[in-house]
């Protein structure tokens, strides 16, 4: 009888899908790769999303890598200078702030730039035994003048004034003379703690520390030495290992997320758009580096198909018109994955992303970036 009944079905062709395959797996493979960082770089600091994992070390094999400089405690709390003003908007390309004193064994860092937030991370690298989600972490929130902070770990944290409200902040002790707040929206466990303060005028900062470390005492006390010492306006340019001849397709740096670790590997992801995203949320141009060489037999990036300038690559489109180009063991050692989110940013690249790719320059060595 169901034989019978599904036969007459069994010719008629199915509906065209609305699920843009491309986007779904590309969308996947991209939270693995935050995943596997998050695991590795944040040591567990749920308020960092991040893009990707890296475990090839770098340098030359006649060089070692560099190392971040263990940050010695001092005896007393130190205090940083306050800024009179804040800046109405940040310069995606430049660190506006820095870390001063962080407990010693945070030694990897991650920076997290945008025109409207500043997000860095200092977290312990992953060891055995100890559990990922042990690893003690800090980040240091910062968002401009006229801009507010939203009172859980979102990863997009800035909001317009007045929009985050109140509700579980409660009186801090100041922070250099300005007015600051405990945050229990952001205290996920008995070893956090989460300190804001006004660092200038209409403009806050926030620090989020997880898993103190027993040595550095009580969580309070670690988030307010922290946030103490913390240096603003410091105007660092953000160090890259990618630089293109031209601003792609004429779009602006939006987004900049930088990974690096002590003792070796680092991941950098570059959003660029003229100030809104598509549909789906994303920067019109995303380019993408990792310290990684095919295969990887992993699954986290996929394997080749095709080829360009000699280098194995692979390409694939998208139902909303874009496009990704993926290339393998550039200059031996760098996976660089460019995508296209929407069809008039790829219109403007040309119709495809090879004149992207070959007009990078690129600096393999961390030492060389710039």
């Amino acid at each position: 009888m169901e034989e019978k009944l599904l036969t007459p079905l069994r010719d008629v062709p199915l509906p065209p899908s609305a699920v843009d395959l491309h986007r779904a797996v590309r969308d996947g493979r991209r939270t693995v790769r935050r995943r596997r960082v998050a695991a590795t770089a944040t040591a567990g600091l749920t308020v960092v999303a991040v893009l990707a994992a890296a475990p090839a070390l770098l340098g030359r094999p006649d060089r070692p890598p560099p190392v971040t400089p263990a940050i010695t405690p001092s005896p007393t709390v130190t205090t940083a200078p306050m800024p009179a003003t804040a800046p109405a908007a940040f310069d995606p390309t430049r660190q506006y702030a820095e870390f001063g004193w962080v407990p010693p064994v945070m030694t990897d860092r991650i920076v997290r730039t945008g025109t409207d937030q500043l997000a860095l991370t200092a977290s312990a690298p992953q060891t055995s035994p100890r559990p990922l989600k042990d690893a003690p972490a800090a980040e240091l929130r910062i968002v401009p003048a006229g801009k507010d902070m939203t009172l859980g770990t979102d990863r997009d944290f800035a909001v317009a004034a007045g929009q985050a409200g109140s509700a579980g902040l409660t009186p801090a002790e100041s922070v250099n003379g300005r007015t600051a707040r405990w945050n229990a929206n952001a205290v996920l466990d008995a070893r956090s703690a989460a300190l804001r303060w006004e660092y200038a005028p209409g403009a806050w900062a926030e620090v989020i520390v997880r898993y103190t470390p027993k040595s550095a005492g009580d969580p309070r006390a670690v988030a307010r030495r922290i946030a103490l010492d913390v240096r603003y306006a410091v105007d660092r340019p953000i160090r890259l290992p990618v630089h293109f001849d031209t601003p792609p397709a004429g779009l602006k740096p939006m987004a900049y997320l930088v990974t690096r670790r002590a003792h070796g590997g680092w991941e950098v992801e570059l959003s660029y758009g003229a100030g809104k995203r598509t549909k789906y949320g994303d920067w019109p141009l995303v380019v993408l580096l990792l310290p990684l060489t095919f295969p990887t037999g992993d699954g986290v990036v996929a394997a080749p198909d095709s080829r360009i300038d000699g280098y194995p690559a692979r390409r694939r489109s998208s139902l909303d018109g874009g496009a990704s180009l993926q290339v393998y063991e550039v200059q031996r050692t760098i996976y660089m994955e460019m995508t296209a989110h929407d069809k008039a940013t790829l219109r403007k690249l040309g119709g495809n992303l090879d004149g992207l790719f070959r007009s990078a320059i690129l600096h393999p060595e961390v030492d060389d970036w710039r």
